[in-house]
C-alpha cells in the first residue's frame, strides 16, 4: 500500500513540474537555512559541555559599584586564589589563571610568531579541567617556573615534525620557557581554548604590574570547583563577610564576589566573558533561531497555498476515489505521500548544500563548527517530517473532506469561500515577515554606516599603530621614524585613543579625601600625542616634553613632577560648567596614587566602540607603560611607507614581532559582530524575500489560469490592457499594503529594542518604513504583473473558442 501511495504521489508531482519546482526550491532553501542555523546553535550551546566536572565548576566573579556606576567583570585580582584557599578550605579546588593574547613568540630571529590564546595557569586547573595530555607530567610542568604544555597543532606549527619536548623559546622577549609536555588540541567550544599552557610561577618574570598586588586584575581569573551536592547560594554570606575583608582597603565603593556557573560565562554579557572567547547574548541564537524556522515556514506556507488554491484540479479524483471505496484516511496518506517526497528531495537537496556552504559559514562567522553526518542527517530527518506535517497536513485533510457527489457534478468549487480567507492570510503572515526583515536590514545598514561617518573627535585616517616590546632607546627610534619621507607625527602611548589600551581605575577630586572616588579611564600618552591624533585643546595646554623631563627615571620619584590633562565629561565630574574653570585643580588618580594638578582639557573623543558612552578620563605621561607607536602619514605611498617603518622598527627590535595595522582598520574590527548580523540578516531577508515572491509567482499564475475566459470576455467588452493589469494585480496588492500596516509596529519595536544596545545611535525615521514598503509592492506588483500582462494579452478568440 505504501509502495502504491508513493508511486501515484510521484506521478503526481511530475504531472505538475512548475507547481513542484517551486516547492521544491522553496523547501530547499528553507531547510539549508534552517539546518545551518541549527548547527551554529548547536556549537554554541556545547561550549563546555566536554568537561566531566562542569556543573560543579564555577569563575570567581566582583562587581566593584562606585557611586552609581556598576561594574561587573569576570578578571580579578591576583592574590584572591591564595586568599580563597585560607577563608575557603572546604572548597575542593580553586585554581587561578591569566589569559593573554598577541604573545610574540622567538623560536629564532628568522621565525617570530604571534600567538593569540596564550594561558598561564596553576597545577590545579588539570584537576577541574578536561586536558588530554599526550606527552609529559601536566602536573609538574605547571608546578615549576619557566615551563609550557603546547597542544599537539601548536607544537607542530613551531617545531614542525622534530620532537618539541626539550625545546625552548621566548614570549614577548621578557622570559624563556622550555616545553615539558604536550596535550591535545582543545575543543573550540570552550572559554579556555589555549594554544600553550605556561607555568602560573613563570608570571613573576613575564608580568610587568606584578600579581600580588590587590589593584591589580588584567586578564586574571579564579575558577573553584564546588563540593557535590553545593550550590553558590551556600555561599552567599561567606562570600559576602570575605568580600568585605579582601576590599576592606577600597574606600568610597562597594565590592562584591559572586559564583557564575562555567556554563554561564559563554552566554552572560553582563559579565567579561573569556579573553579567548567573547560571550554571546542568547537573544542572539534564540532571534537567528526564529528567523530560521520562519524562512522554512515561509517555504511550508507555499506549499499550503498552491495545494488549496488547486484544490478544484484535485476535487474530482479525490471524488472518483471515494466512488470507488476510497476512506479519508487513505486519502490523507495519499497526500502526504506527496508533501513527503518534496520534503525528502528537498532535504537530500539541502544536505548536499549545507555541506558546501559550511566552510564559508565558519570563515565569516569565525567559528569551527563541525559537520558530523549522523547528527545533521538525525537533524535533516526531523526537519523533513516537520515540514511534512506542516506543508502537507492541512492541504490532506483539506482536499480529502471533499463530498463526492458536490465535486462531480460540479455544483460549487471546492473551498472557494471558506478557504479563500486563510490563503490570503498566509501570503500576508510571508509578506509580514518579509517587511520586518526587510526593515531591519535598513536600520542595521544606517546604524552601520553612521559608525563608519560619525567623528570620533580625533583623526583616524592615514594613522598607524605599531606595537613596541620594550620602552628603552624611545627617542632614537622617533627620531628615524620622522625622517622617513611621509611621515609627519610620531607618538608613543599606551595605544590610540579607541584602541581600549586604558587603565580603568578612579579619580579623587579631593586627595585628602580618599572616599570619595569617580571612575575614569587612564590614557597614558606622550606630548605628541595631541597632533598626531588631531586631538581638540579646549583649554590650557597640553602634555608636553618638560613634563617628560620632569618625570624621567634619572629623576628620584619624590621628586618627579606629573601633571595631567582631563576631558569634558571630566570637568563635568568635578563639577565645573567650563573648561577653564578646571585649570589648576589638584586631583588623585588610582595609579600608584599619582597626585597632581590639571593643566588642559581636551574636547571629549571616543576611547571604546560606540556602543559605550564616553567617560570621564584623565591623560598623562607615564613612559612605562608606552606599548604603542601612533604614526601620521601624509603620503599615497602607503606601500613604501609601511616597509620603511618595518625596517626602522627591526633595527631596534630584530627579535621581536612586527605587527602594524591602520588606526581605520582597526577601528572596523569592533563592530565585526554587528557586521555580522547584518550581512545574516541581509541573507535572510533575501531568501525570505525570494521564497515569497516564488509562492506570489506561482499563486498568481495559477489564480490568472482560472480566469483565463473571464479576461476573454472583458475584452471582447472593450478592457484594456492596463485595467485588466490592474484587476488582476488589485487583490495580491491589497494584501501586501495589509502586511505593512501589520509589519511596520513590529520592526519598529524590534529595532528600537536592537538601537538601545548602542549608547550612540540613528533614530527610527518615518521614510525607512515607507521606502521598505514602497519596495515591497513593487517588488509583488512586478511578480504578479508579469502573468497579469501575459494573461491580458492572450487574443481573446483563444480563450473563449472552447464556448
Amino acid at each position: 500500500m505504501l509502495k502504491n501511495y508513493l508511486k501515484i504521489a510521484w506521478r503526481n508531482l511530475l504531472r505538475h513540474p512548475t507547481t513542484t519546482s517551486i516547492h521544491l526550491l522553496g523547501l530547499t532553501l528553507g531547510l539549508t537555512t534552517c539546518l545551518l542555523i541549527l548547527l551554529f546553535i548547536q556549537n554554541e550551546w556545547s561550549y563546555d559541555r566536554h568537561h566531566q566536572l562542569g556543573n560543579r565548576i564555577y569563575r570567581v566573579n566582583q562587581i566593584q559599584t562606585t557611586g552609581e556606576e556598576v561594574e561587573r567583570s569576570g578578571t580579578t585580582p591576583y592574590p584572591l586564589a591564595p586568599a580563597m584557599r585560607l577563608d575557603f578550605s572546604d572548597w575542593q579546588t580553586i585554581t587561578r589563571i591569566h589569559a593573554d593574547r598577541d604573545v610574540s613568540v622567538v623560536i629564532s630571529r628568522e621565525k617570530i610568531l604571534l600567538e593569540d590564546k596564550v594561558l598561564f595557569a596553576e597545577p590545579e586547573l588539570l584537576d577541574m579541567f578536561d586536558f588530554e595530555m599526550v606527552t609529559g607530567n601536566g602536573r609538574a610542568t605547571l608546578g615549576q617556573p619557566n615551563q609550557v604544555i603546547l597542544t599537539e597543532s601548536t607544537a607542530r606549527k613551531y617545531f614542525g615534525t622534530t620532537p618539541a619536548v626539550g625545546k625552548t623559546f621566548r614570549l614577548d622577549n621578557r622570559v624563556t620557557v622550555q616545553v615539558t609536555g604536550i596535550m591535545r588540541d582543545m575543543p573550540s567550544q570552550s572559554n579556555l581554548n589555549a594554544r600553550m599552557l605556561v607555568s602560573f610561577a613563570t608570571m613573576k618574570d613575564y608580568f610587568q604590574l606584578g600579581i600580588d598586588q590587590w589593584g591589580v586584575r588584567s586578564g586574571g581569573s579564579v575558577f573553584v570547583l564546588l563540593p557535590e551536592g553545593k550550590t553558590p547560594e551556600h555561599y552567599t554570606a561567606r562570600l559576602a563577610a570575605n568580600s568585605r575583608k579582601y576590599f576592606a582597603d577600597r574606600k568610597g565603593e562597594k565590592n562584591e564576589l559572586v559564583l557564575q556557573p562555567l556554563h554561564d560565562i559563554h552566554f552572560n554579557p553582563d559579565y567579561q566573558g573569556s579573553e579567548f572567547s567573547p560571550p554571546i547574548a542568547p537573544t542572539y541564537m534564540y532571534v537567528f533561531g526564529i528567523v530560521g524556522l520562519f524562512v522554512l515556514l515561509i517555504a511550508c506556507v507555499n506549499f499550503i497555498n498552491m495545494s488549496t488554491a488547486r484544490a478544484m484540479t484535485r476535487a474530482r479524483e479525490v471524488g472518483v476515489r471515494k466512488v470507488v471505496g476510497a476512506t479519508q484516511s487513505q486519502l490523507v496518506r495519499q497526500f502526504l505521500s506527496e508533501a513527503f517526497w518534496l520534503a525528502a528531495f528537498s532535504a537530500l537537496l539541502a544536505l548536499v548544500l549545507s555541506y558546501s556552504l559550511l566552510p564559508q559559514v565558519n570563515d565569516f562567522l569565525q567559528k569551527q563548527i563541525a559537520f558530523r553526518w549522523a547528527e545533521v542527517i538525525g537533524l535533516l530527518v526531523i526537519l523533513a517530517l516537520l515540514t511534512t506535517v506542516s506543508a502537507g497536513g492541512y492541504p490532506a485533510f483539506f482536499l480529502s473532506r471533499f463530498k463526492p457527489v458536490r465535486v462531480l457534478k460540479s455544483l460549487a468549487e471546492p473551498g472557494r469561500s471558506g478557504q479563500g480567507w486563510l490563503r490570503q492570510g498566509l501570503v500576508v503572515f510571508q509578506f509580514t515577515i518579509s517587511l520586518v526583515l526587510a526593515v531591519g536590514v535598513l536600520i542595521v545598514y544606517r546604524q552601520m554606516n553612521y559608525f563608519r561617518q560619525k567623528d570620533l573627535g580625533f583623526n583616524r585616517d592615514a594613522l598607524v599603530t605599531v606595537g613596541i616590546p620594550q620602552t628603552k632607546n624611545l627617542a632614537p627610534i622617533a627620531q628615524e621614524l620622522r625622517q622617513i619621507p611621509g611621515v609627519d607625527h610620531v607618538s608613543f602611548a599606551l595605544g590610540a585613543p579607541t584602541s581600549g589600551n586604558n587603565f580603568g581605575t578612579d579619580m579623587r577630586p579631593d586627595p585628602a579625601n580618599q572616599e570619595k572616588k569617580i571612575s575614569i579611564a587612564l590614557k597614558i600618552a606622550d606630548a605628541d600625542y595631541l597632533e598626531t591624533y588631531g586631538l581638540k585643546l579646549l583649554a590650557g595646554r597640553f602634555l608636553d616634553h618638560r613634563d617628560t623631563l620632569a618625570i624621567a627615571q634619572r629623576v628620584p620619584e619624590e621628586q618627579r613632577r606629573y601633571v595631567f590633562v582631563v576631558n569634558e565629561n571630566a570637568v563635568k565630574a568635578l563639577g565645573y560648567s567650563r573648561p577653564e574653570q578646571a585649570l589648576g585643580r589638584k586631583i588623585s588618580v588610582g595609579l600608584n596614587n599619582i597626585e597632581a594638578e590639571i593643566v588642559g582639557v581636551v574636547k571629549d573623543f571616543h576611547t571604546s566602540s560606540l556602543r559605550d558612552p564616553i567617560q570621564p578620563m584623565v591623560m598623562l605621561n607615564f613612559p612605562y607603560f608606552y606599548r604603542s607607536i601612533g604614526i601620521k602619514l601624509h603620503t599615497s605611498n602607503y606601500t613604501a611607507a609601511m616597509a620603511a617603518i618595518e625596517r626602522v622598527w627591526r633595527k631596534f627590535y630584530p627579535d621581536d614581532y612586527f605587527d602594524a595595522e591602520f588606526l581605520d582598520q582597526s577601528l572596523q574590527e569592533q563592530y565585526e559582530e554587528e557586521m555580522r548580523q547584518f550581512t545574516l540578516l541581509r541573507i535572510f531577508a533575501g531568501l525570505a524575500l525570494i521564497i515569497c515572491c516564488l509562492g506570489l509567482w506561482g499563486l498568481a499564475t495559477f489564480v490568472i489560469e482560472r480566469r483565463t475566459k473571464e479576461i476573454g470576455v472583458r475584452k471582447v467588452l472593450g478592457a484594456s490592457v492596463p485595467s485588466l493589469v490592474s484587476l488582476l494585480s488589485r487583490d495580491f496588492l491589497k494584501l501586501v499594503f495589509i502586511a505593512i500596516l501589520i509589519a511596520t509596529p513590529i520592526a519598529w519595536y524590534a529595532m528600537d529594542q536592537w538601537l538601545q544596545n548602542f549608547n550612540y545611535r540613528i533614530g527610527l525615521e518615518w521614510w525607512v518604513f515607507g521606502l521598505v514598503g514602497v519596495m515591497a509592492i513593487a517588488i509583488a506588483f512586478l511578480t504578479v504583473s508579469f502573468q497579469s500582462i501575459k494573461a491580458a494579452l492572450i487574443n481573446p478568440v483563444r480563450s473563449l473558442r472552447s464556448e
